[in-house]
């Protein structure tokens, strides 16, 4: 299958490209004047580019949902949303934690992300769940830990527990995306139902501030 995948929700943007089995893929890191966001779409026209297809070509879209940057994650779902829209594709939302985990590749590990404000985002394989950081290292006993450079330099001196920052591990997330999203469409029954773009839903680490008018 042609698919596009893409990620503007974690430290770094992650492209991957597979178009009649000939795959590409990018991991860029934002700089001071241009957040992830910036380099989406410019990068995938250069990557159509070098394969010599046109964008008309894809059978489905993959993207990931969150947890992460509150900006990433509206301006990668509103890039999948537009591209499912106009081009009638499936678009397949991952989560930031299905795609650490499985990159990580510990079966028991767990994965704890930063949500701010003293709580955190804890999976460890089956649903996402909040804890308040009195939980956390109840949670994670007796687990190795994939988490964010904040969590990491929260817990890891604290906590008797193998800690990985996947910031520092250079996981081909880009990869890992593409065949997470692959496994999920062929595991559908009704890939347009299952994966239509209304479907798609923000796992936001940190929601704006709400402000009076008076404020």
């Amino acid at each position: 299958m042609n698919i596009l995948c893409f990620d503007t929700s974690l430290d770094k943007t992650y492209i991957a490209l597979n178009f009649e089995d000939k795959f590409l893929y990018r991991e860029i890191k934002s700089d001071e004047k241009n957040y992830h966001s910036a380099y989406l779409l410019p990068e995938i026209k250069k990557m159509c580019t070098e394969l010599n297809m046109k964008l008309q070509s894809l059978d489905a879209i993959v993207t990931n949902c969150g947890p992460g940057s509150f900006t990433g994650i509206r301006a990668g779902l509103s890039v999948a949303k537009v591209m499912a829209l106009e081009l009638n594709l499936p678009v397949v939302g991952l989560n930031s934690c299905e795609i650490l985990k499985t990159a990580c590749g510990v079966q028991a590990a767990v994965v704890l992300l930063d949500a701010r404000r003293l709580m955190y985002y804890f999976y460890d394989g089956s649903e996402i769940k909040l804890i308040l950081k009195d939980e956390v290292e109840e949670k994670i006993k007796n687990h190795t830990v994939i988490c964010d450079l904040n969590t990491y330099n929260d817990f890891s001196t604290t906590c008797d527990c193998i800690f990985i920052d996947y910031e520092k591990e250079n996981y081909p997330l880009a990869k890992v995306m593409y065949e997470l999203g692959l496994q999920k469409i062929k595991s559908s029954k009704n890939i347009r139902e299952d994966f239509s773009h209304n479907k798609l839903k923000a796992n936001y680490i940190q929601t704006p501030p709400v402000f009076s008018k008076g404020n």
